[in-house]
């Protein structure tokens, strides 16, 4: 889950896994490309394909919980991401079970490989150097992008569940909570990146600029919400 609802476009490509609709930006093509080019099309190819069934698994994770709660649900990969729509309103506690539902997917795929490639080393690393390449891009976007999808930041799932937790204690102010929660790790997180930067030269600027953005974006929703006070 991650941004608002996308509009679709004719460019869409439509398709219907395990009964949900799909819908696929042409945009989610572009920015995958672009996350995994490189000079050998068919590795760009299969970095692509990774992020596609990685994010898509991590989706249907949450419309599976969707449906579970009796809801409907239409699953969008656009830019970065994707999202599931919810609807359907569930408790307080179904709502943290399906925001998790979509990290829980991923890192049980990226458990069962890390198994896989424990128990037989010797066939993964004698086979084919593209299928190496799609098995450790599965193992880097089901695992490490789980994790970061984790952290309490507005709109990650960590976000929506730190909102509902918050919520369960302080229901009054938890949205602004919340995102200050959210502004306090994304600044967090952008600063330990430009002190990496600085002193290694190895820090990383998608991410700096990835995090940045959110706690831009976090800063202006809440100051919409509080009107301008703090």
């Amino acid at each position: 889950m991650f941004g608002q609802e996308i509009a679709p476009t004719e460019y869409d490509l439509r398709f219907r896994c395990f009964g949900f609709p799909v819908r696929v930006s042409p945009w989610f093509w572009v920015v995958s490309a672009a996350l995994w080019w490189s000079e050998h099309l068919n590795y760009t190819l299969v970095g692509v394909s990774a992020v596609f069934l990685s994010i898509l698994l991590h989706e249907l994770g949450h419309a599976f919980a969707i449906r579970h709660y009796g809801g409907a649900s239409e699953i969008v990969l656009h830019h970065l991401g994707g999202y599931a729509t919810c609807r359907v309103n569930p408790s307080r506690f179904g709502n943290i079970v399906i925001a998790a539902a979509g990290p829980a997917a991923g890192l049980s795929l990226w458990g069962l490989l890390t198994l896989a490639i424990w128990l037989r080393p010797e066939a993964f690393f004698s086979a084919n150097r593209l299928l190496v390449f799609f098995v450790n891009a599965l193992l880097f976007v089901n695992g490490y992008w789980s994790l970061v999808n984790l952290l309490p930041i507005w709109p990650l799932d960590g976000g929506r569940i730190s909102h509902q937790v918050i919520g369960r204690f302080r229901a009054f102010d938890a949205w602004e909570l919340a995102l200050k929660l959210s502004i306090l790790v994304c600044s967090a997180i952008v600063a330990w990146l430009v002190l990496q930067f600085v002193q290694k030269w190895d820090g990383d600027k998608f991410l700096i600029l990835f995090f940045g953005l959110l706690a831009f974006q976090n800063i202006q929703t809440l100051q919409v919400s509080t009107r301008g006070r703090w």
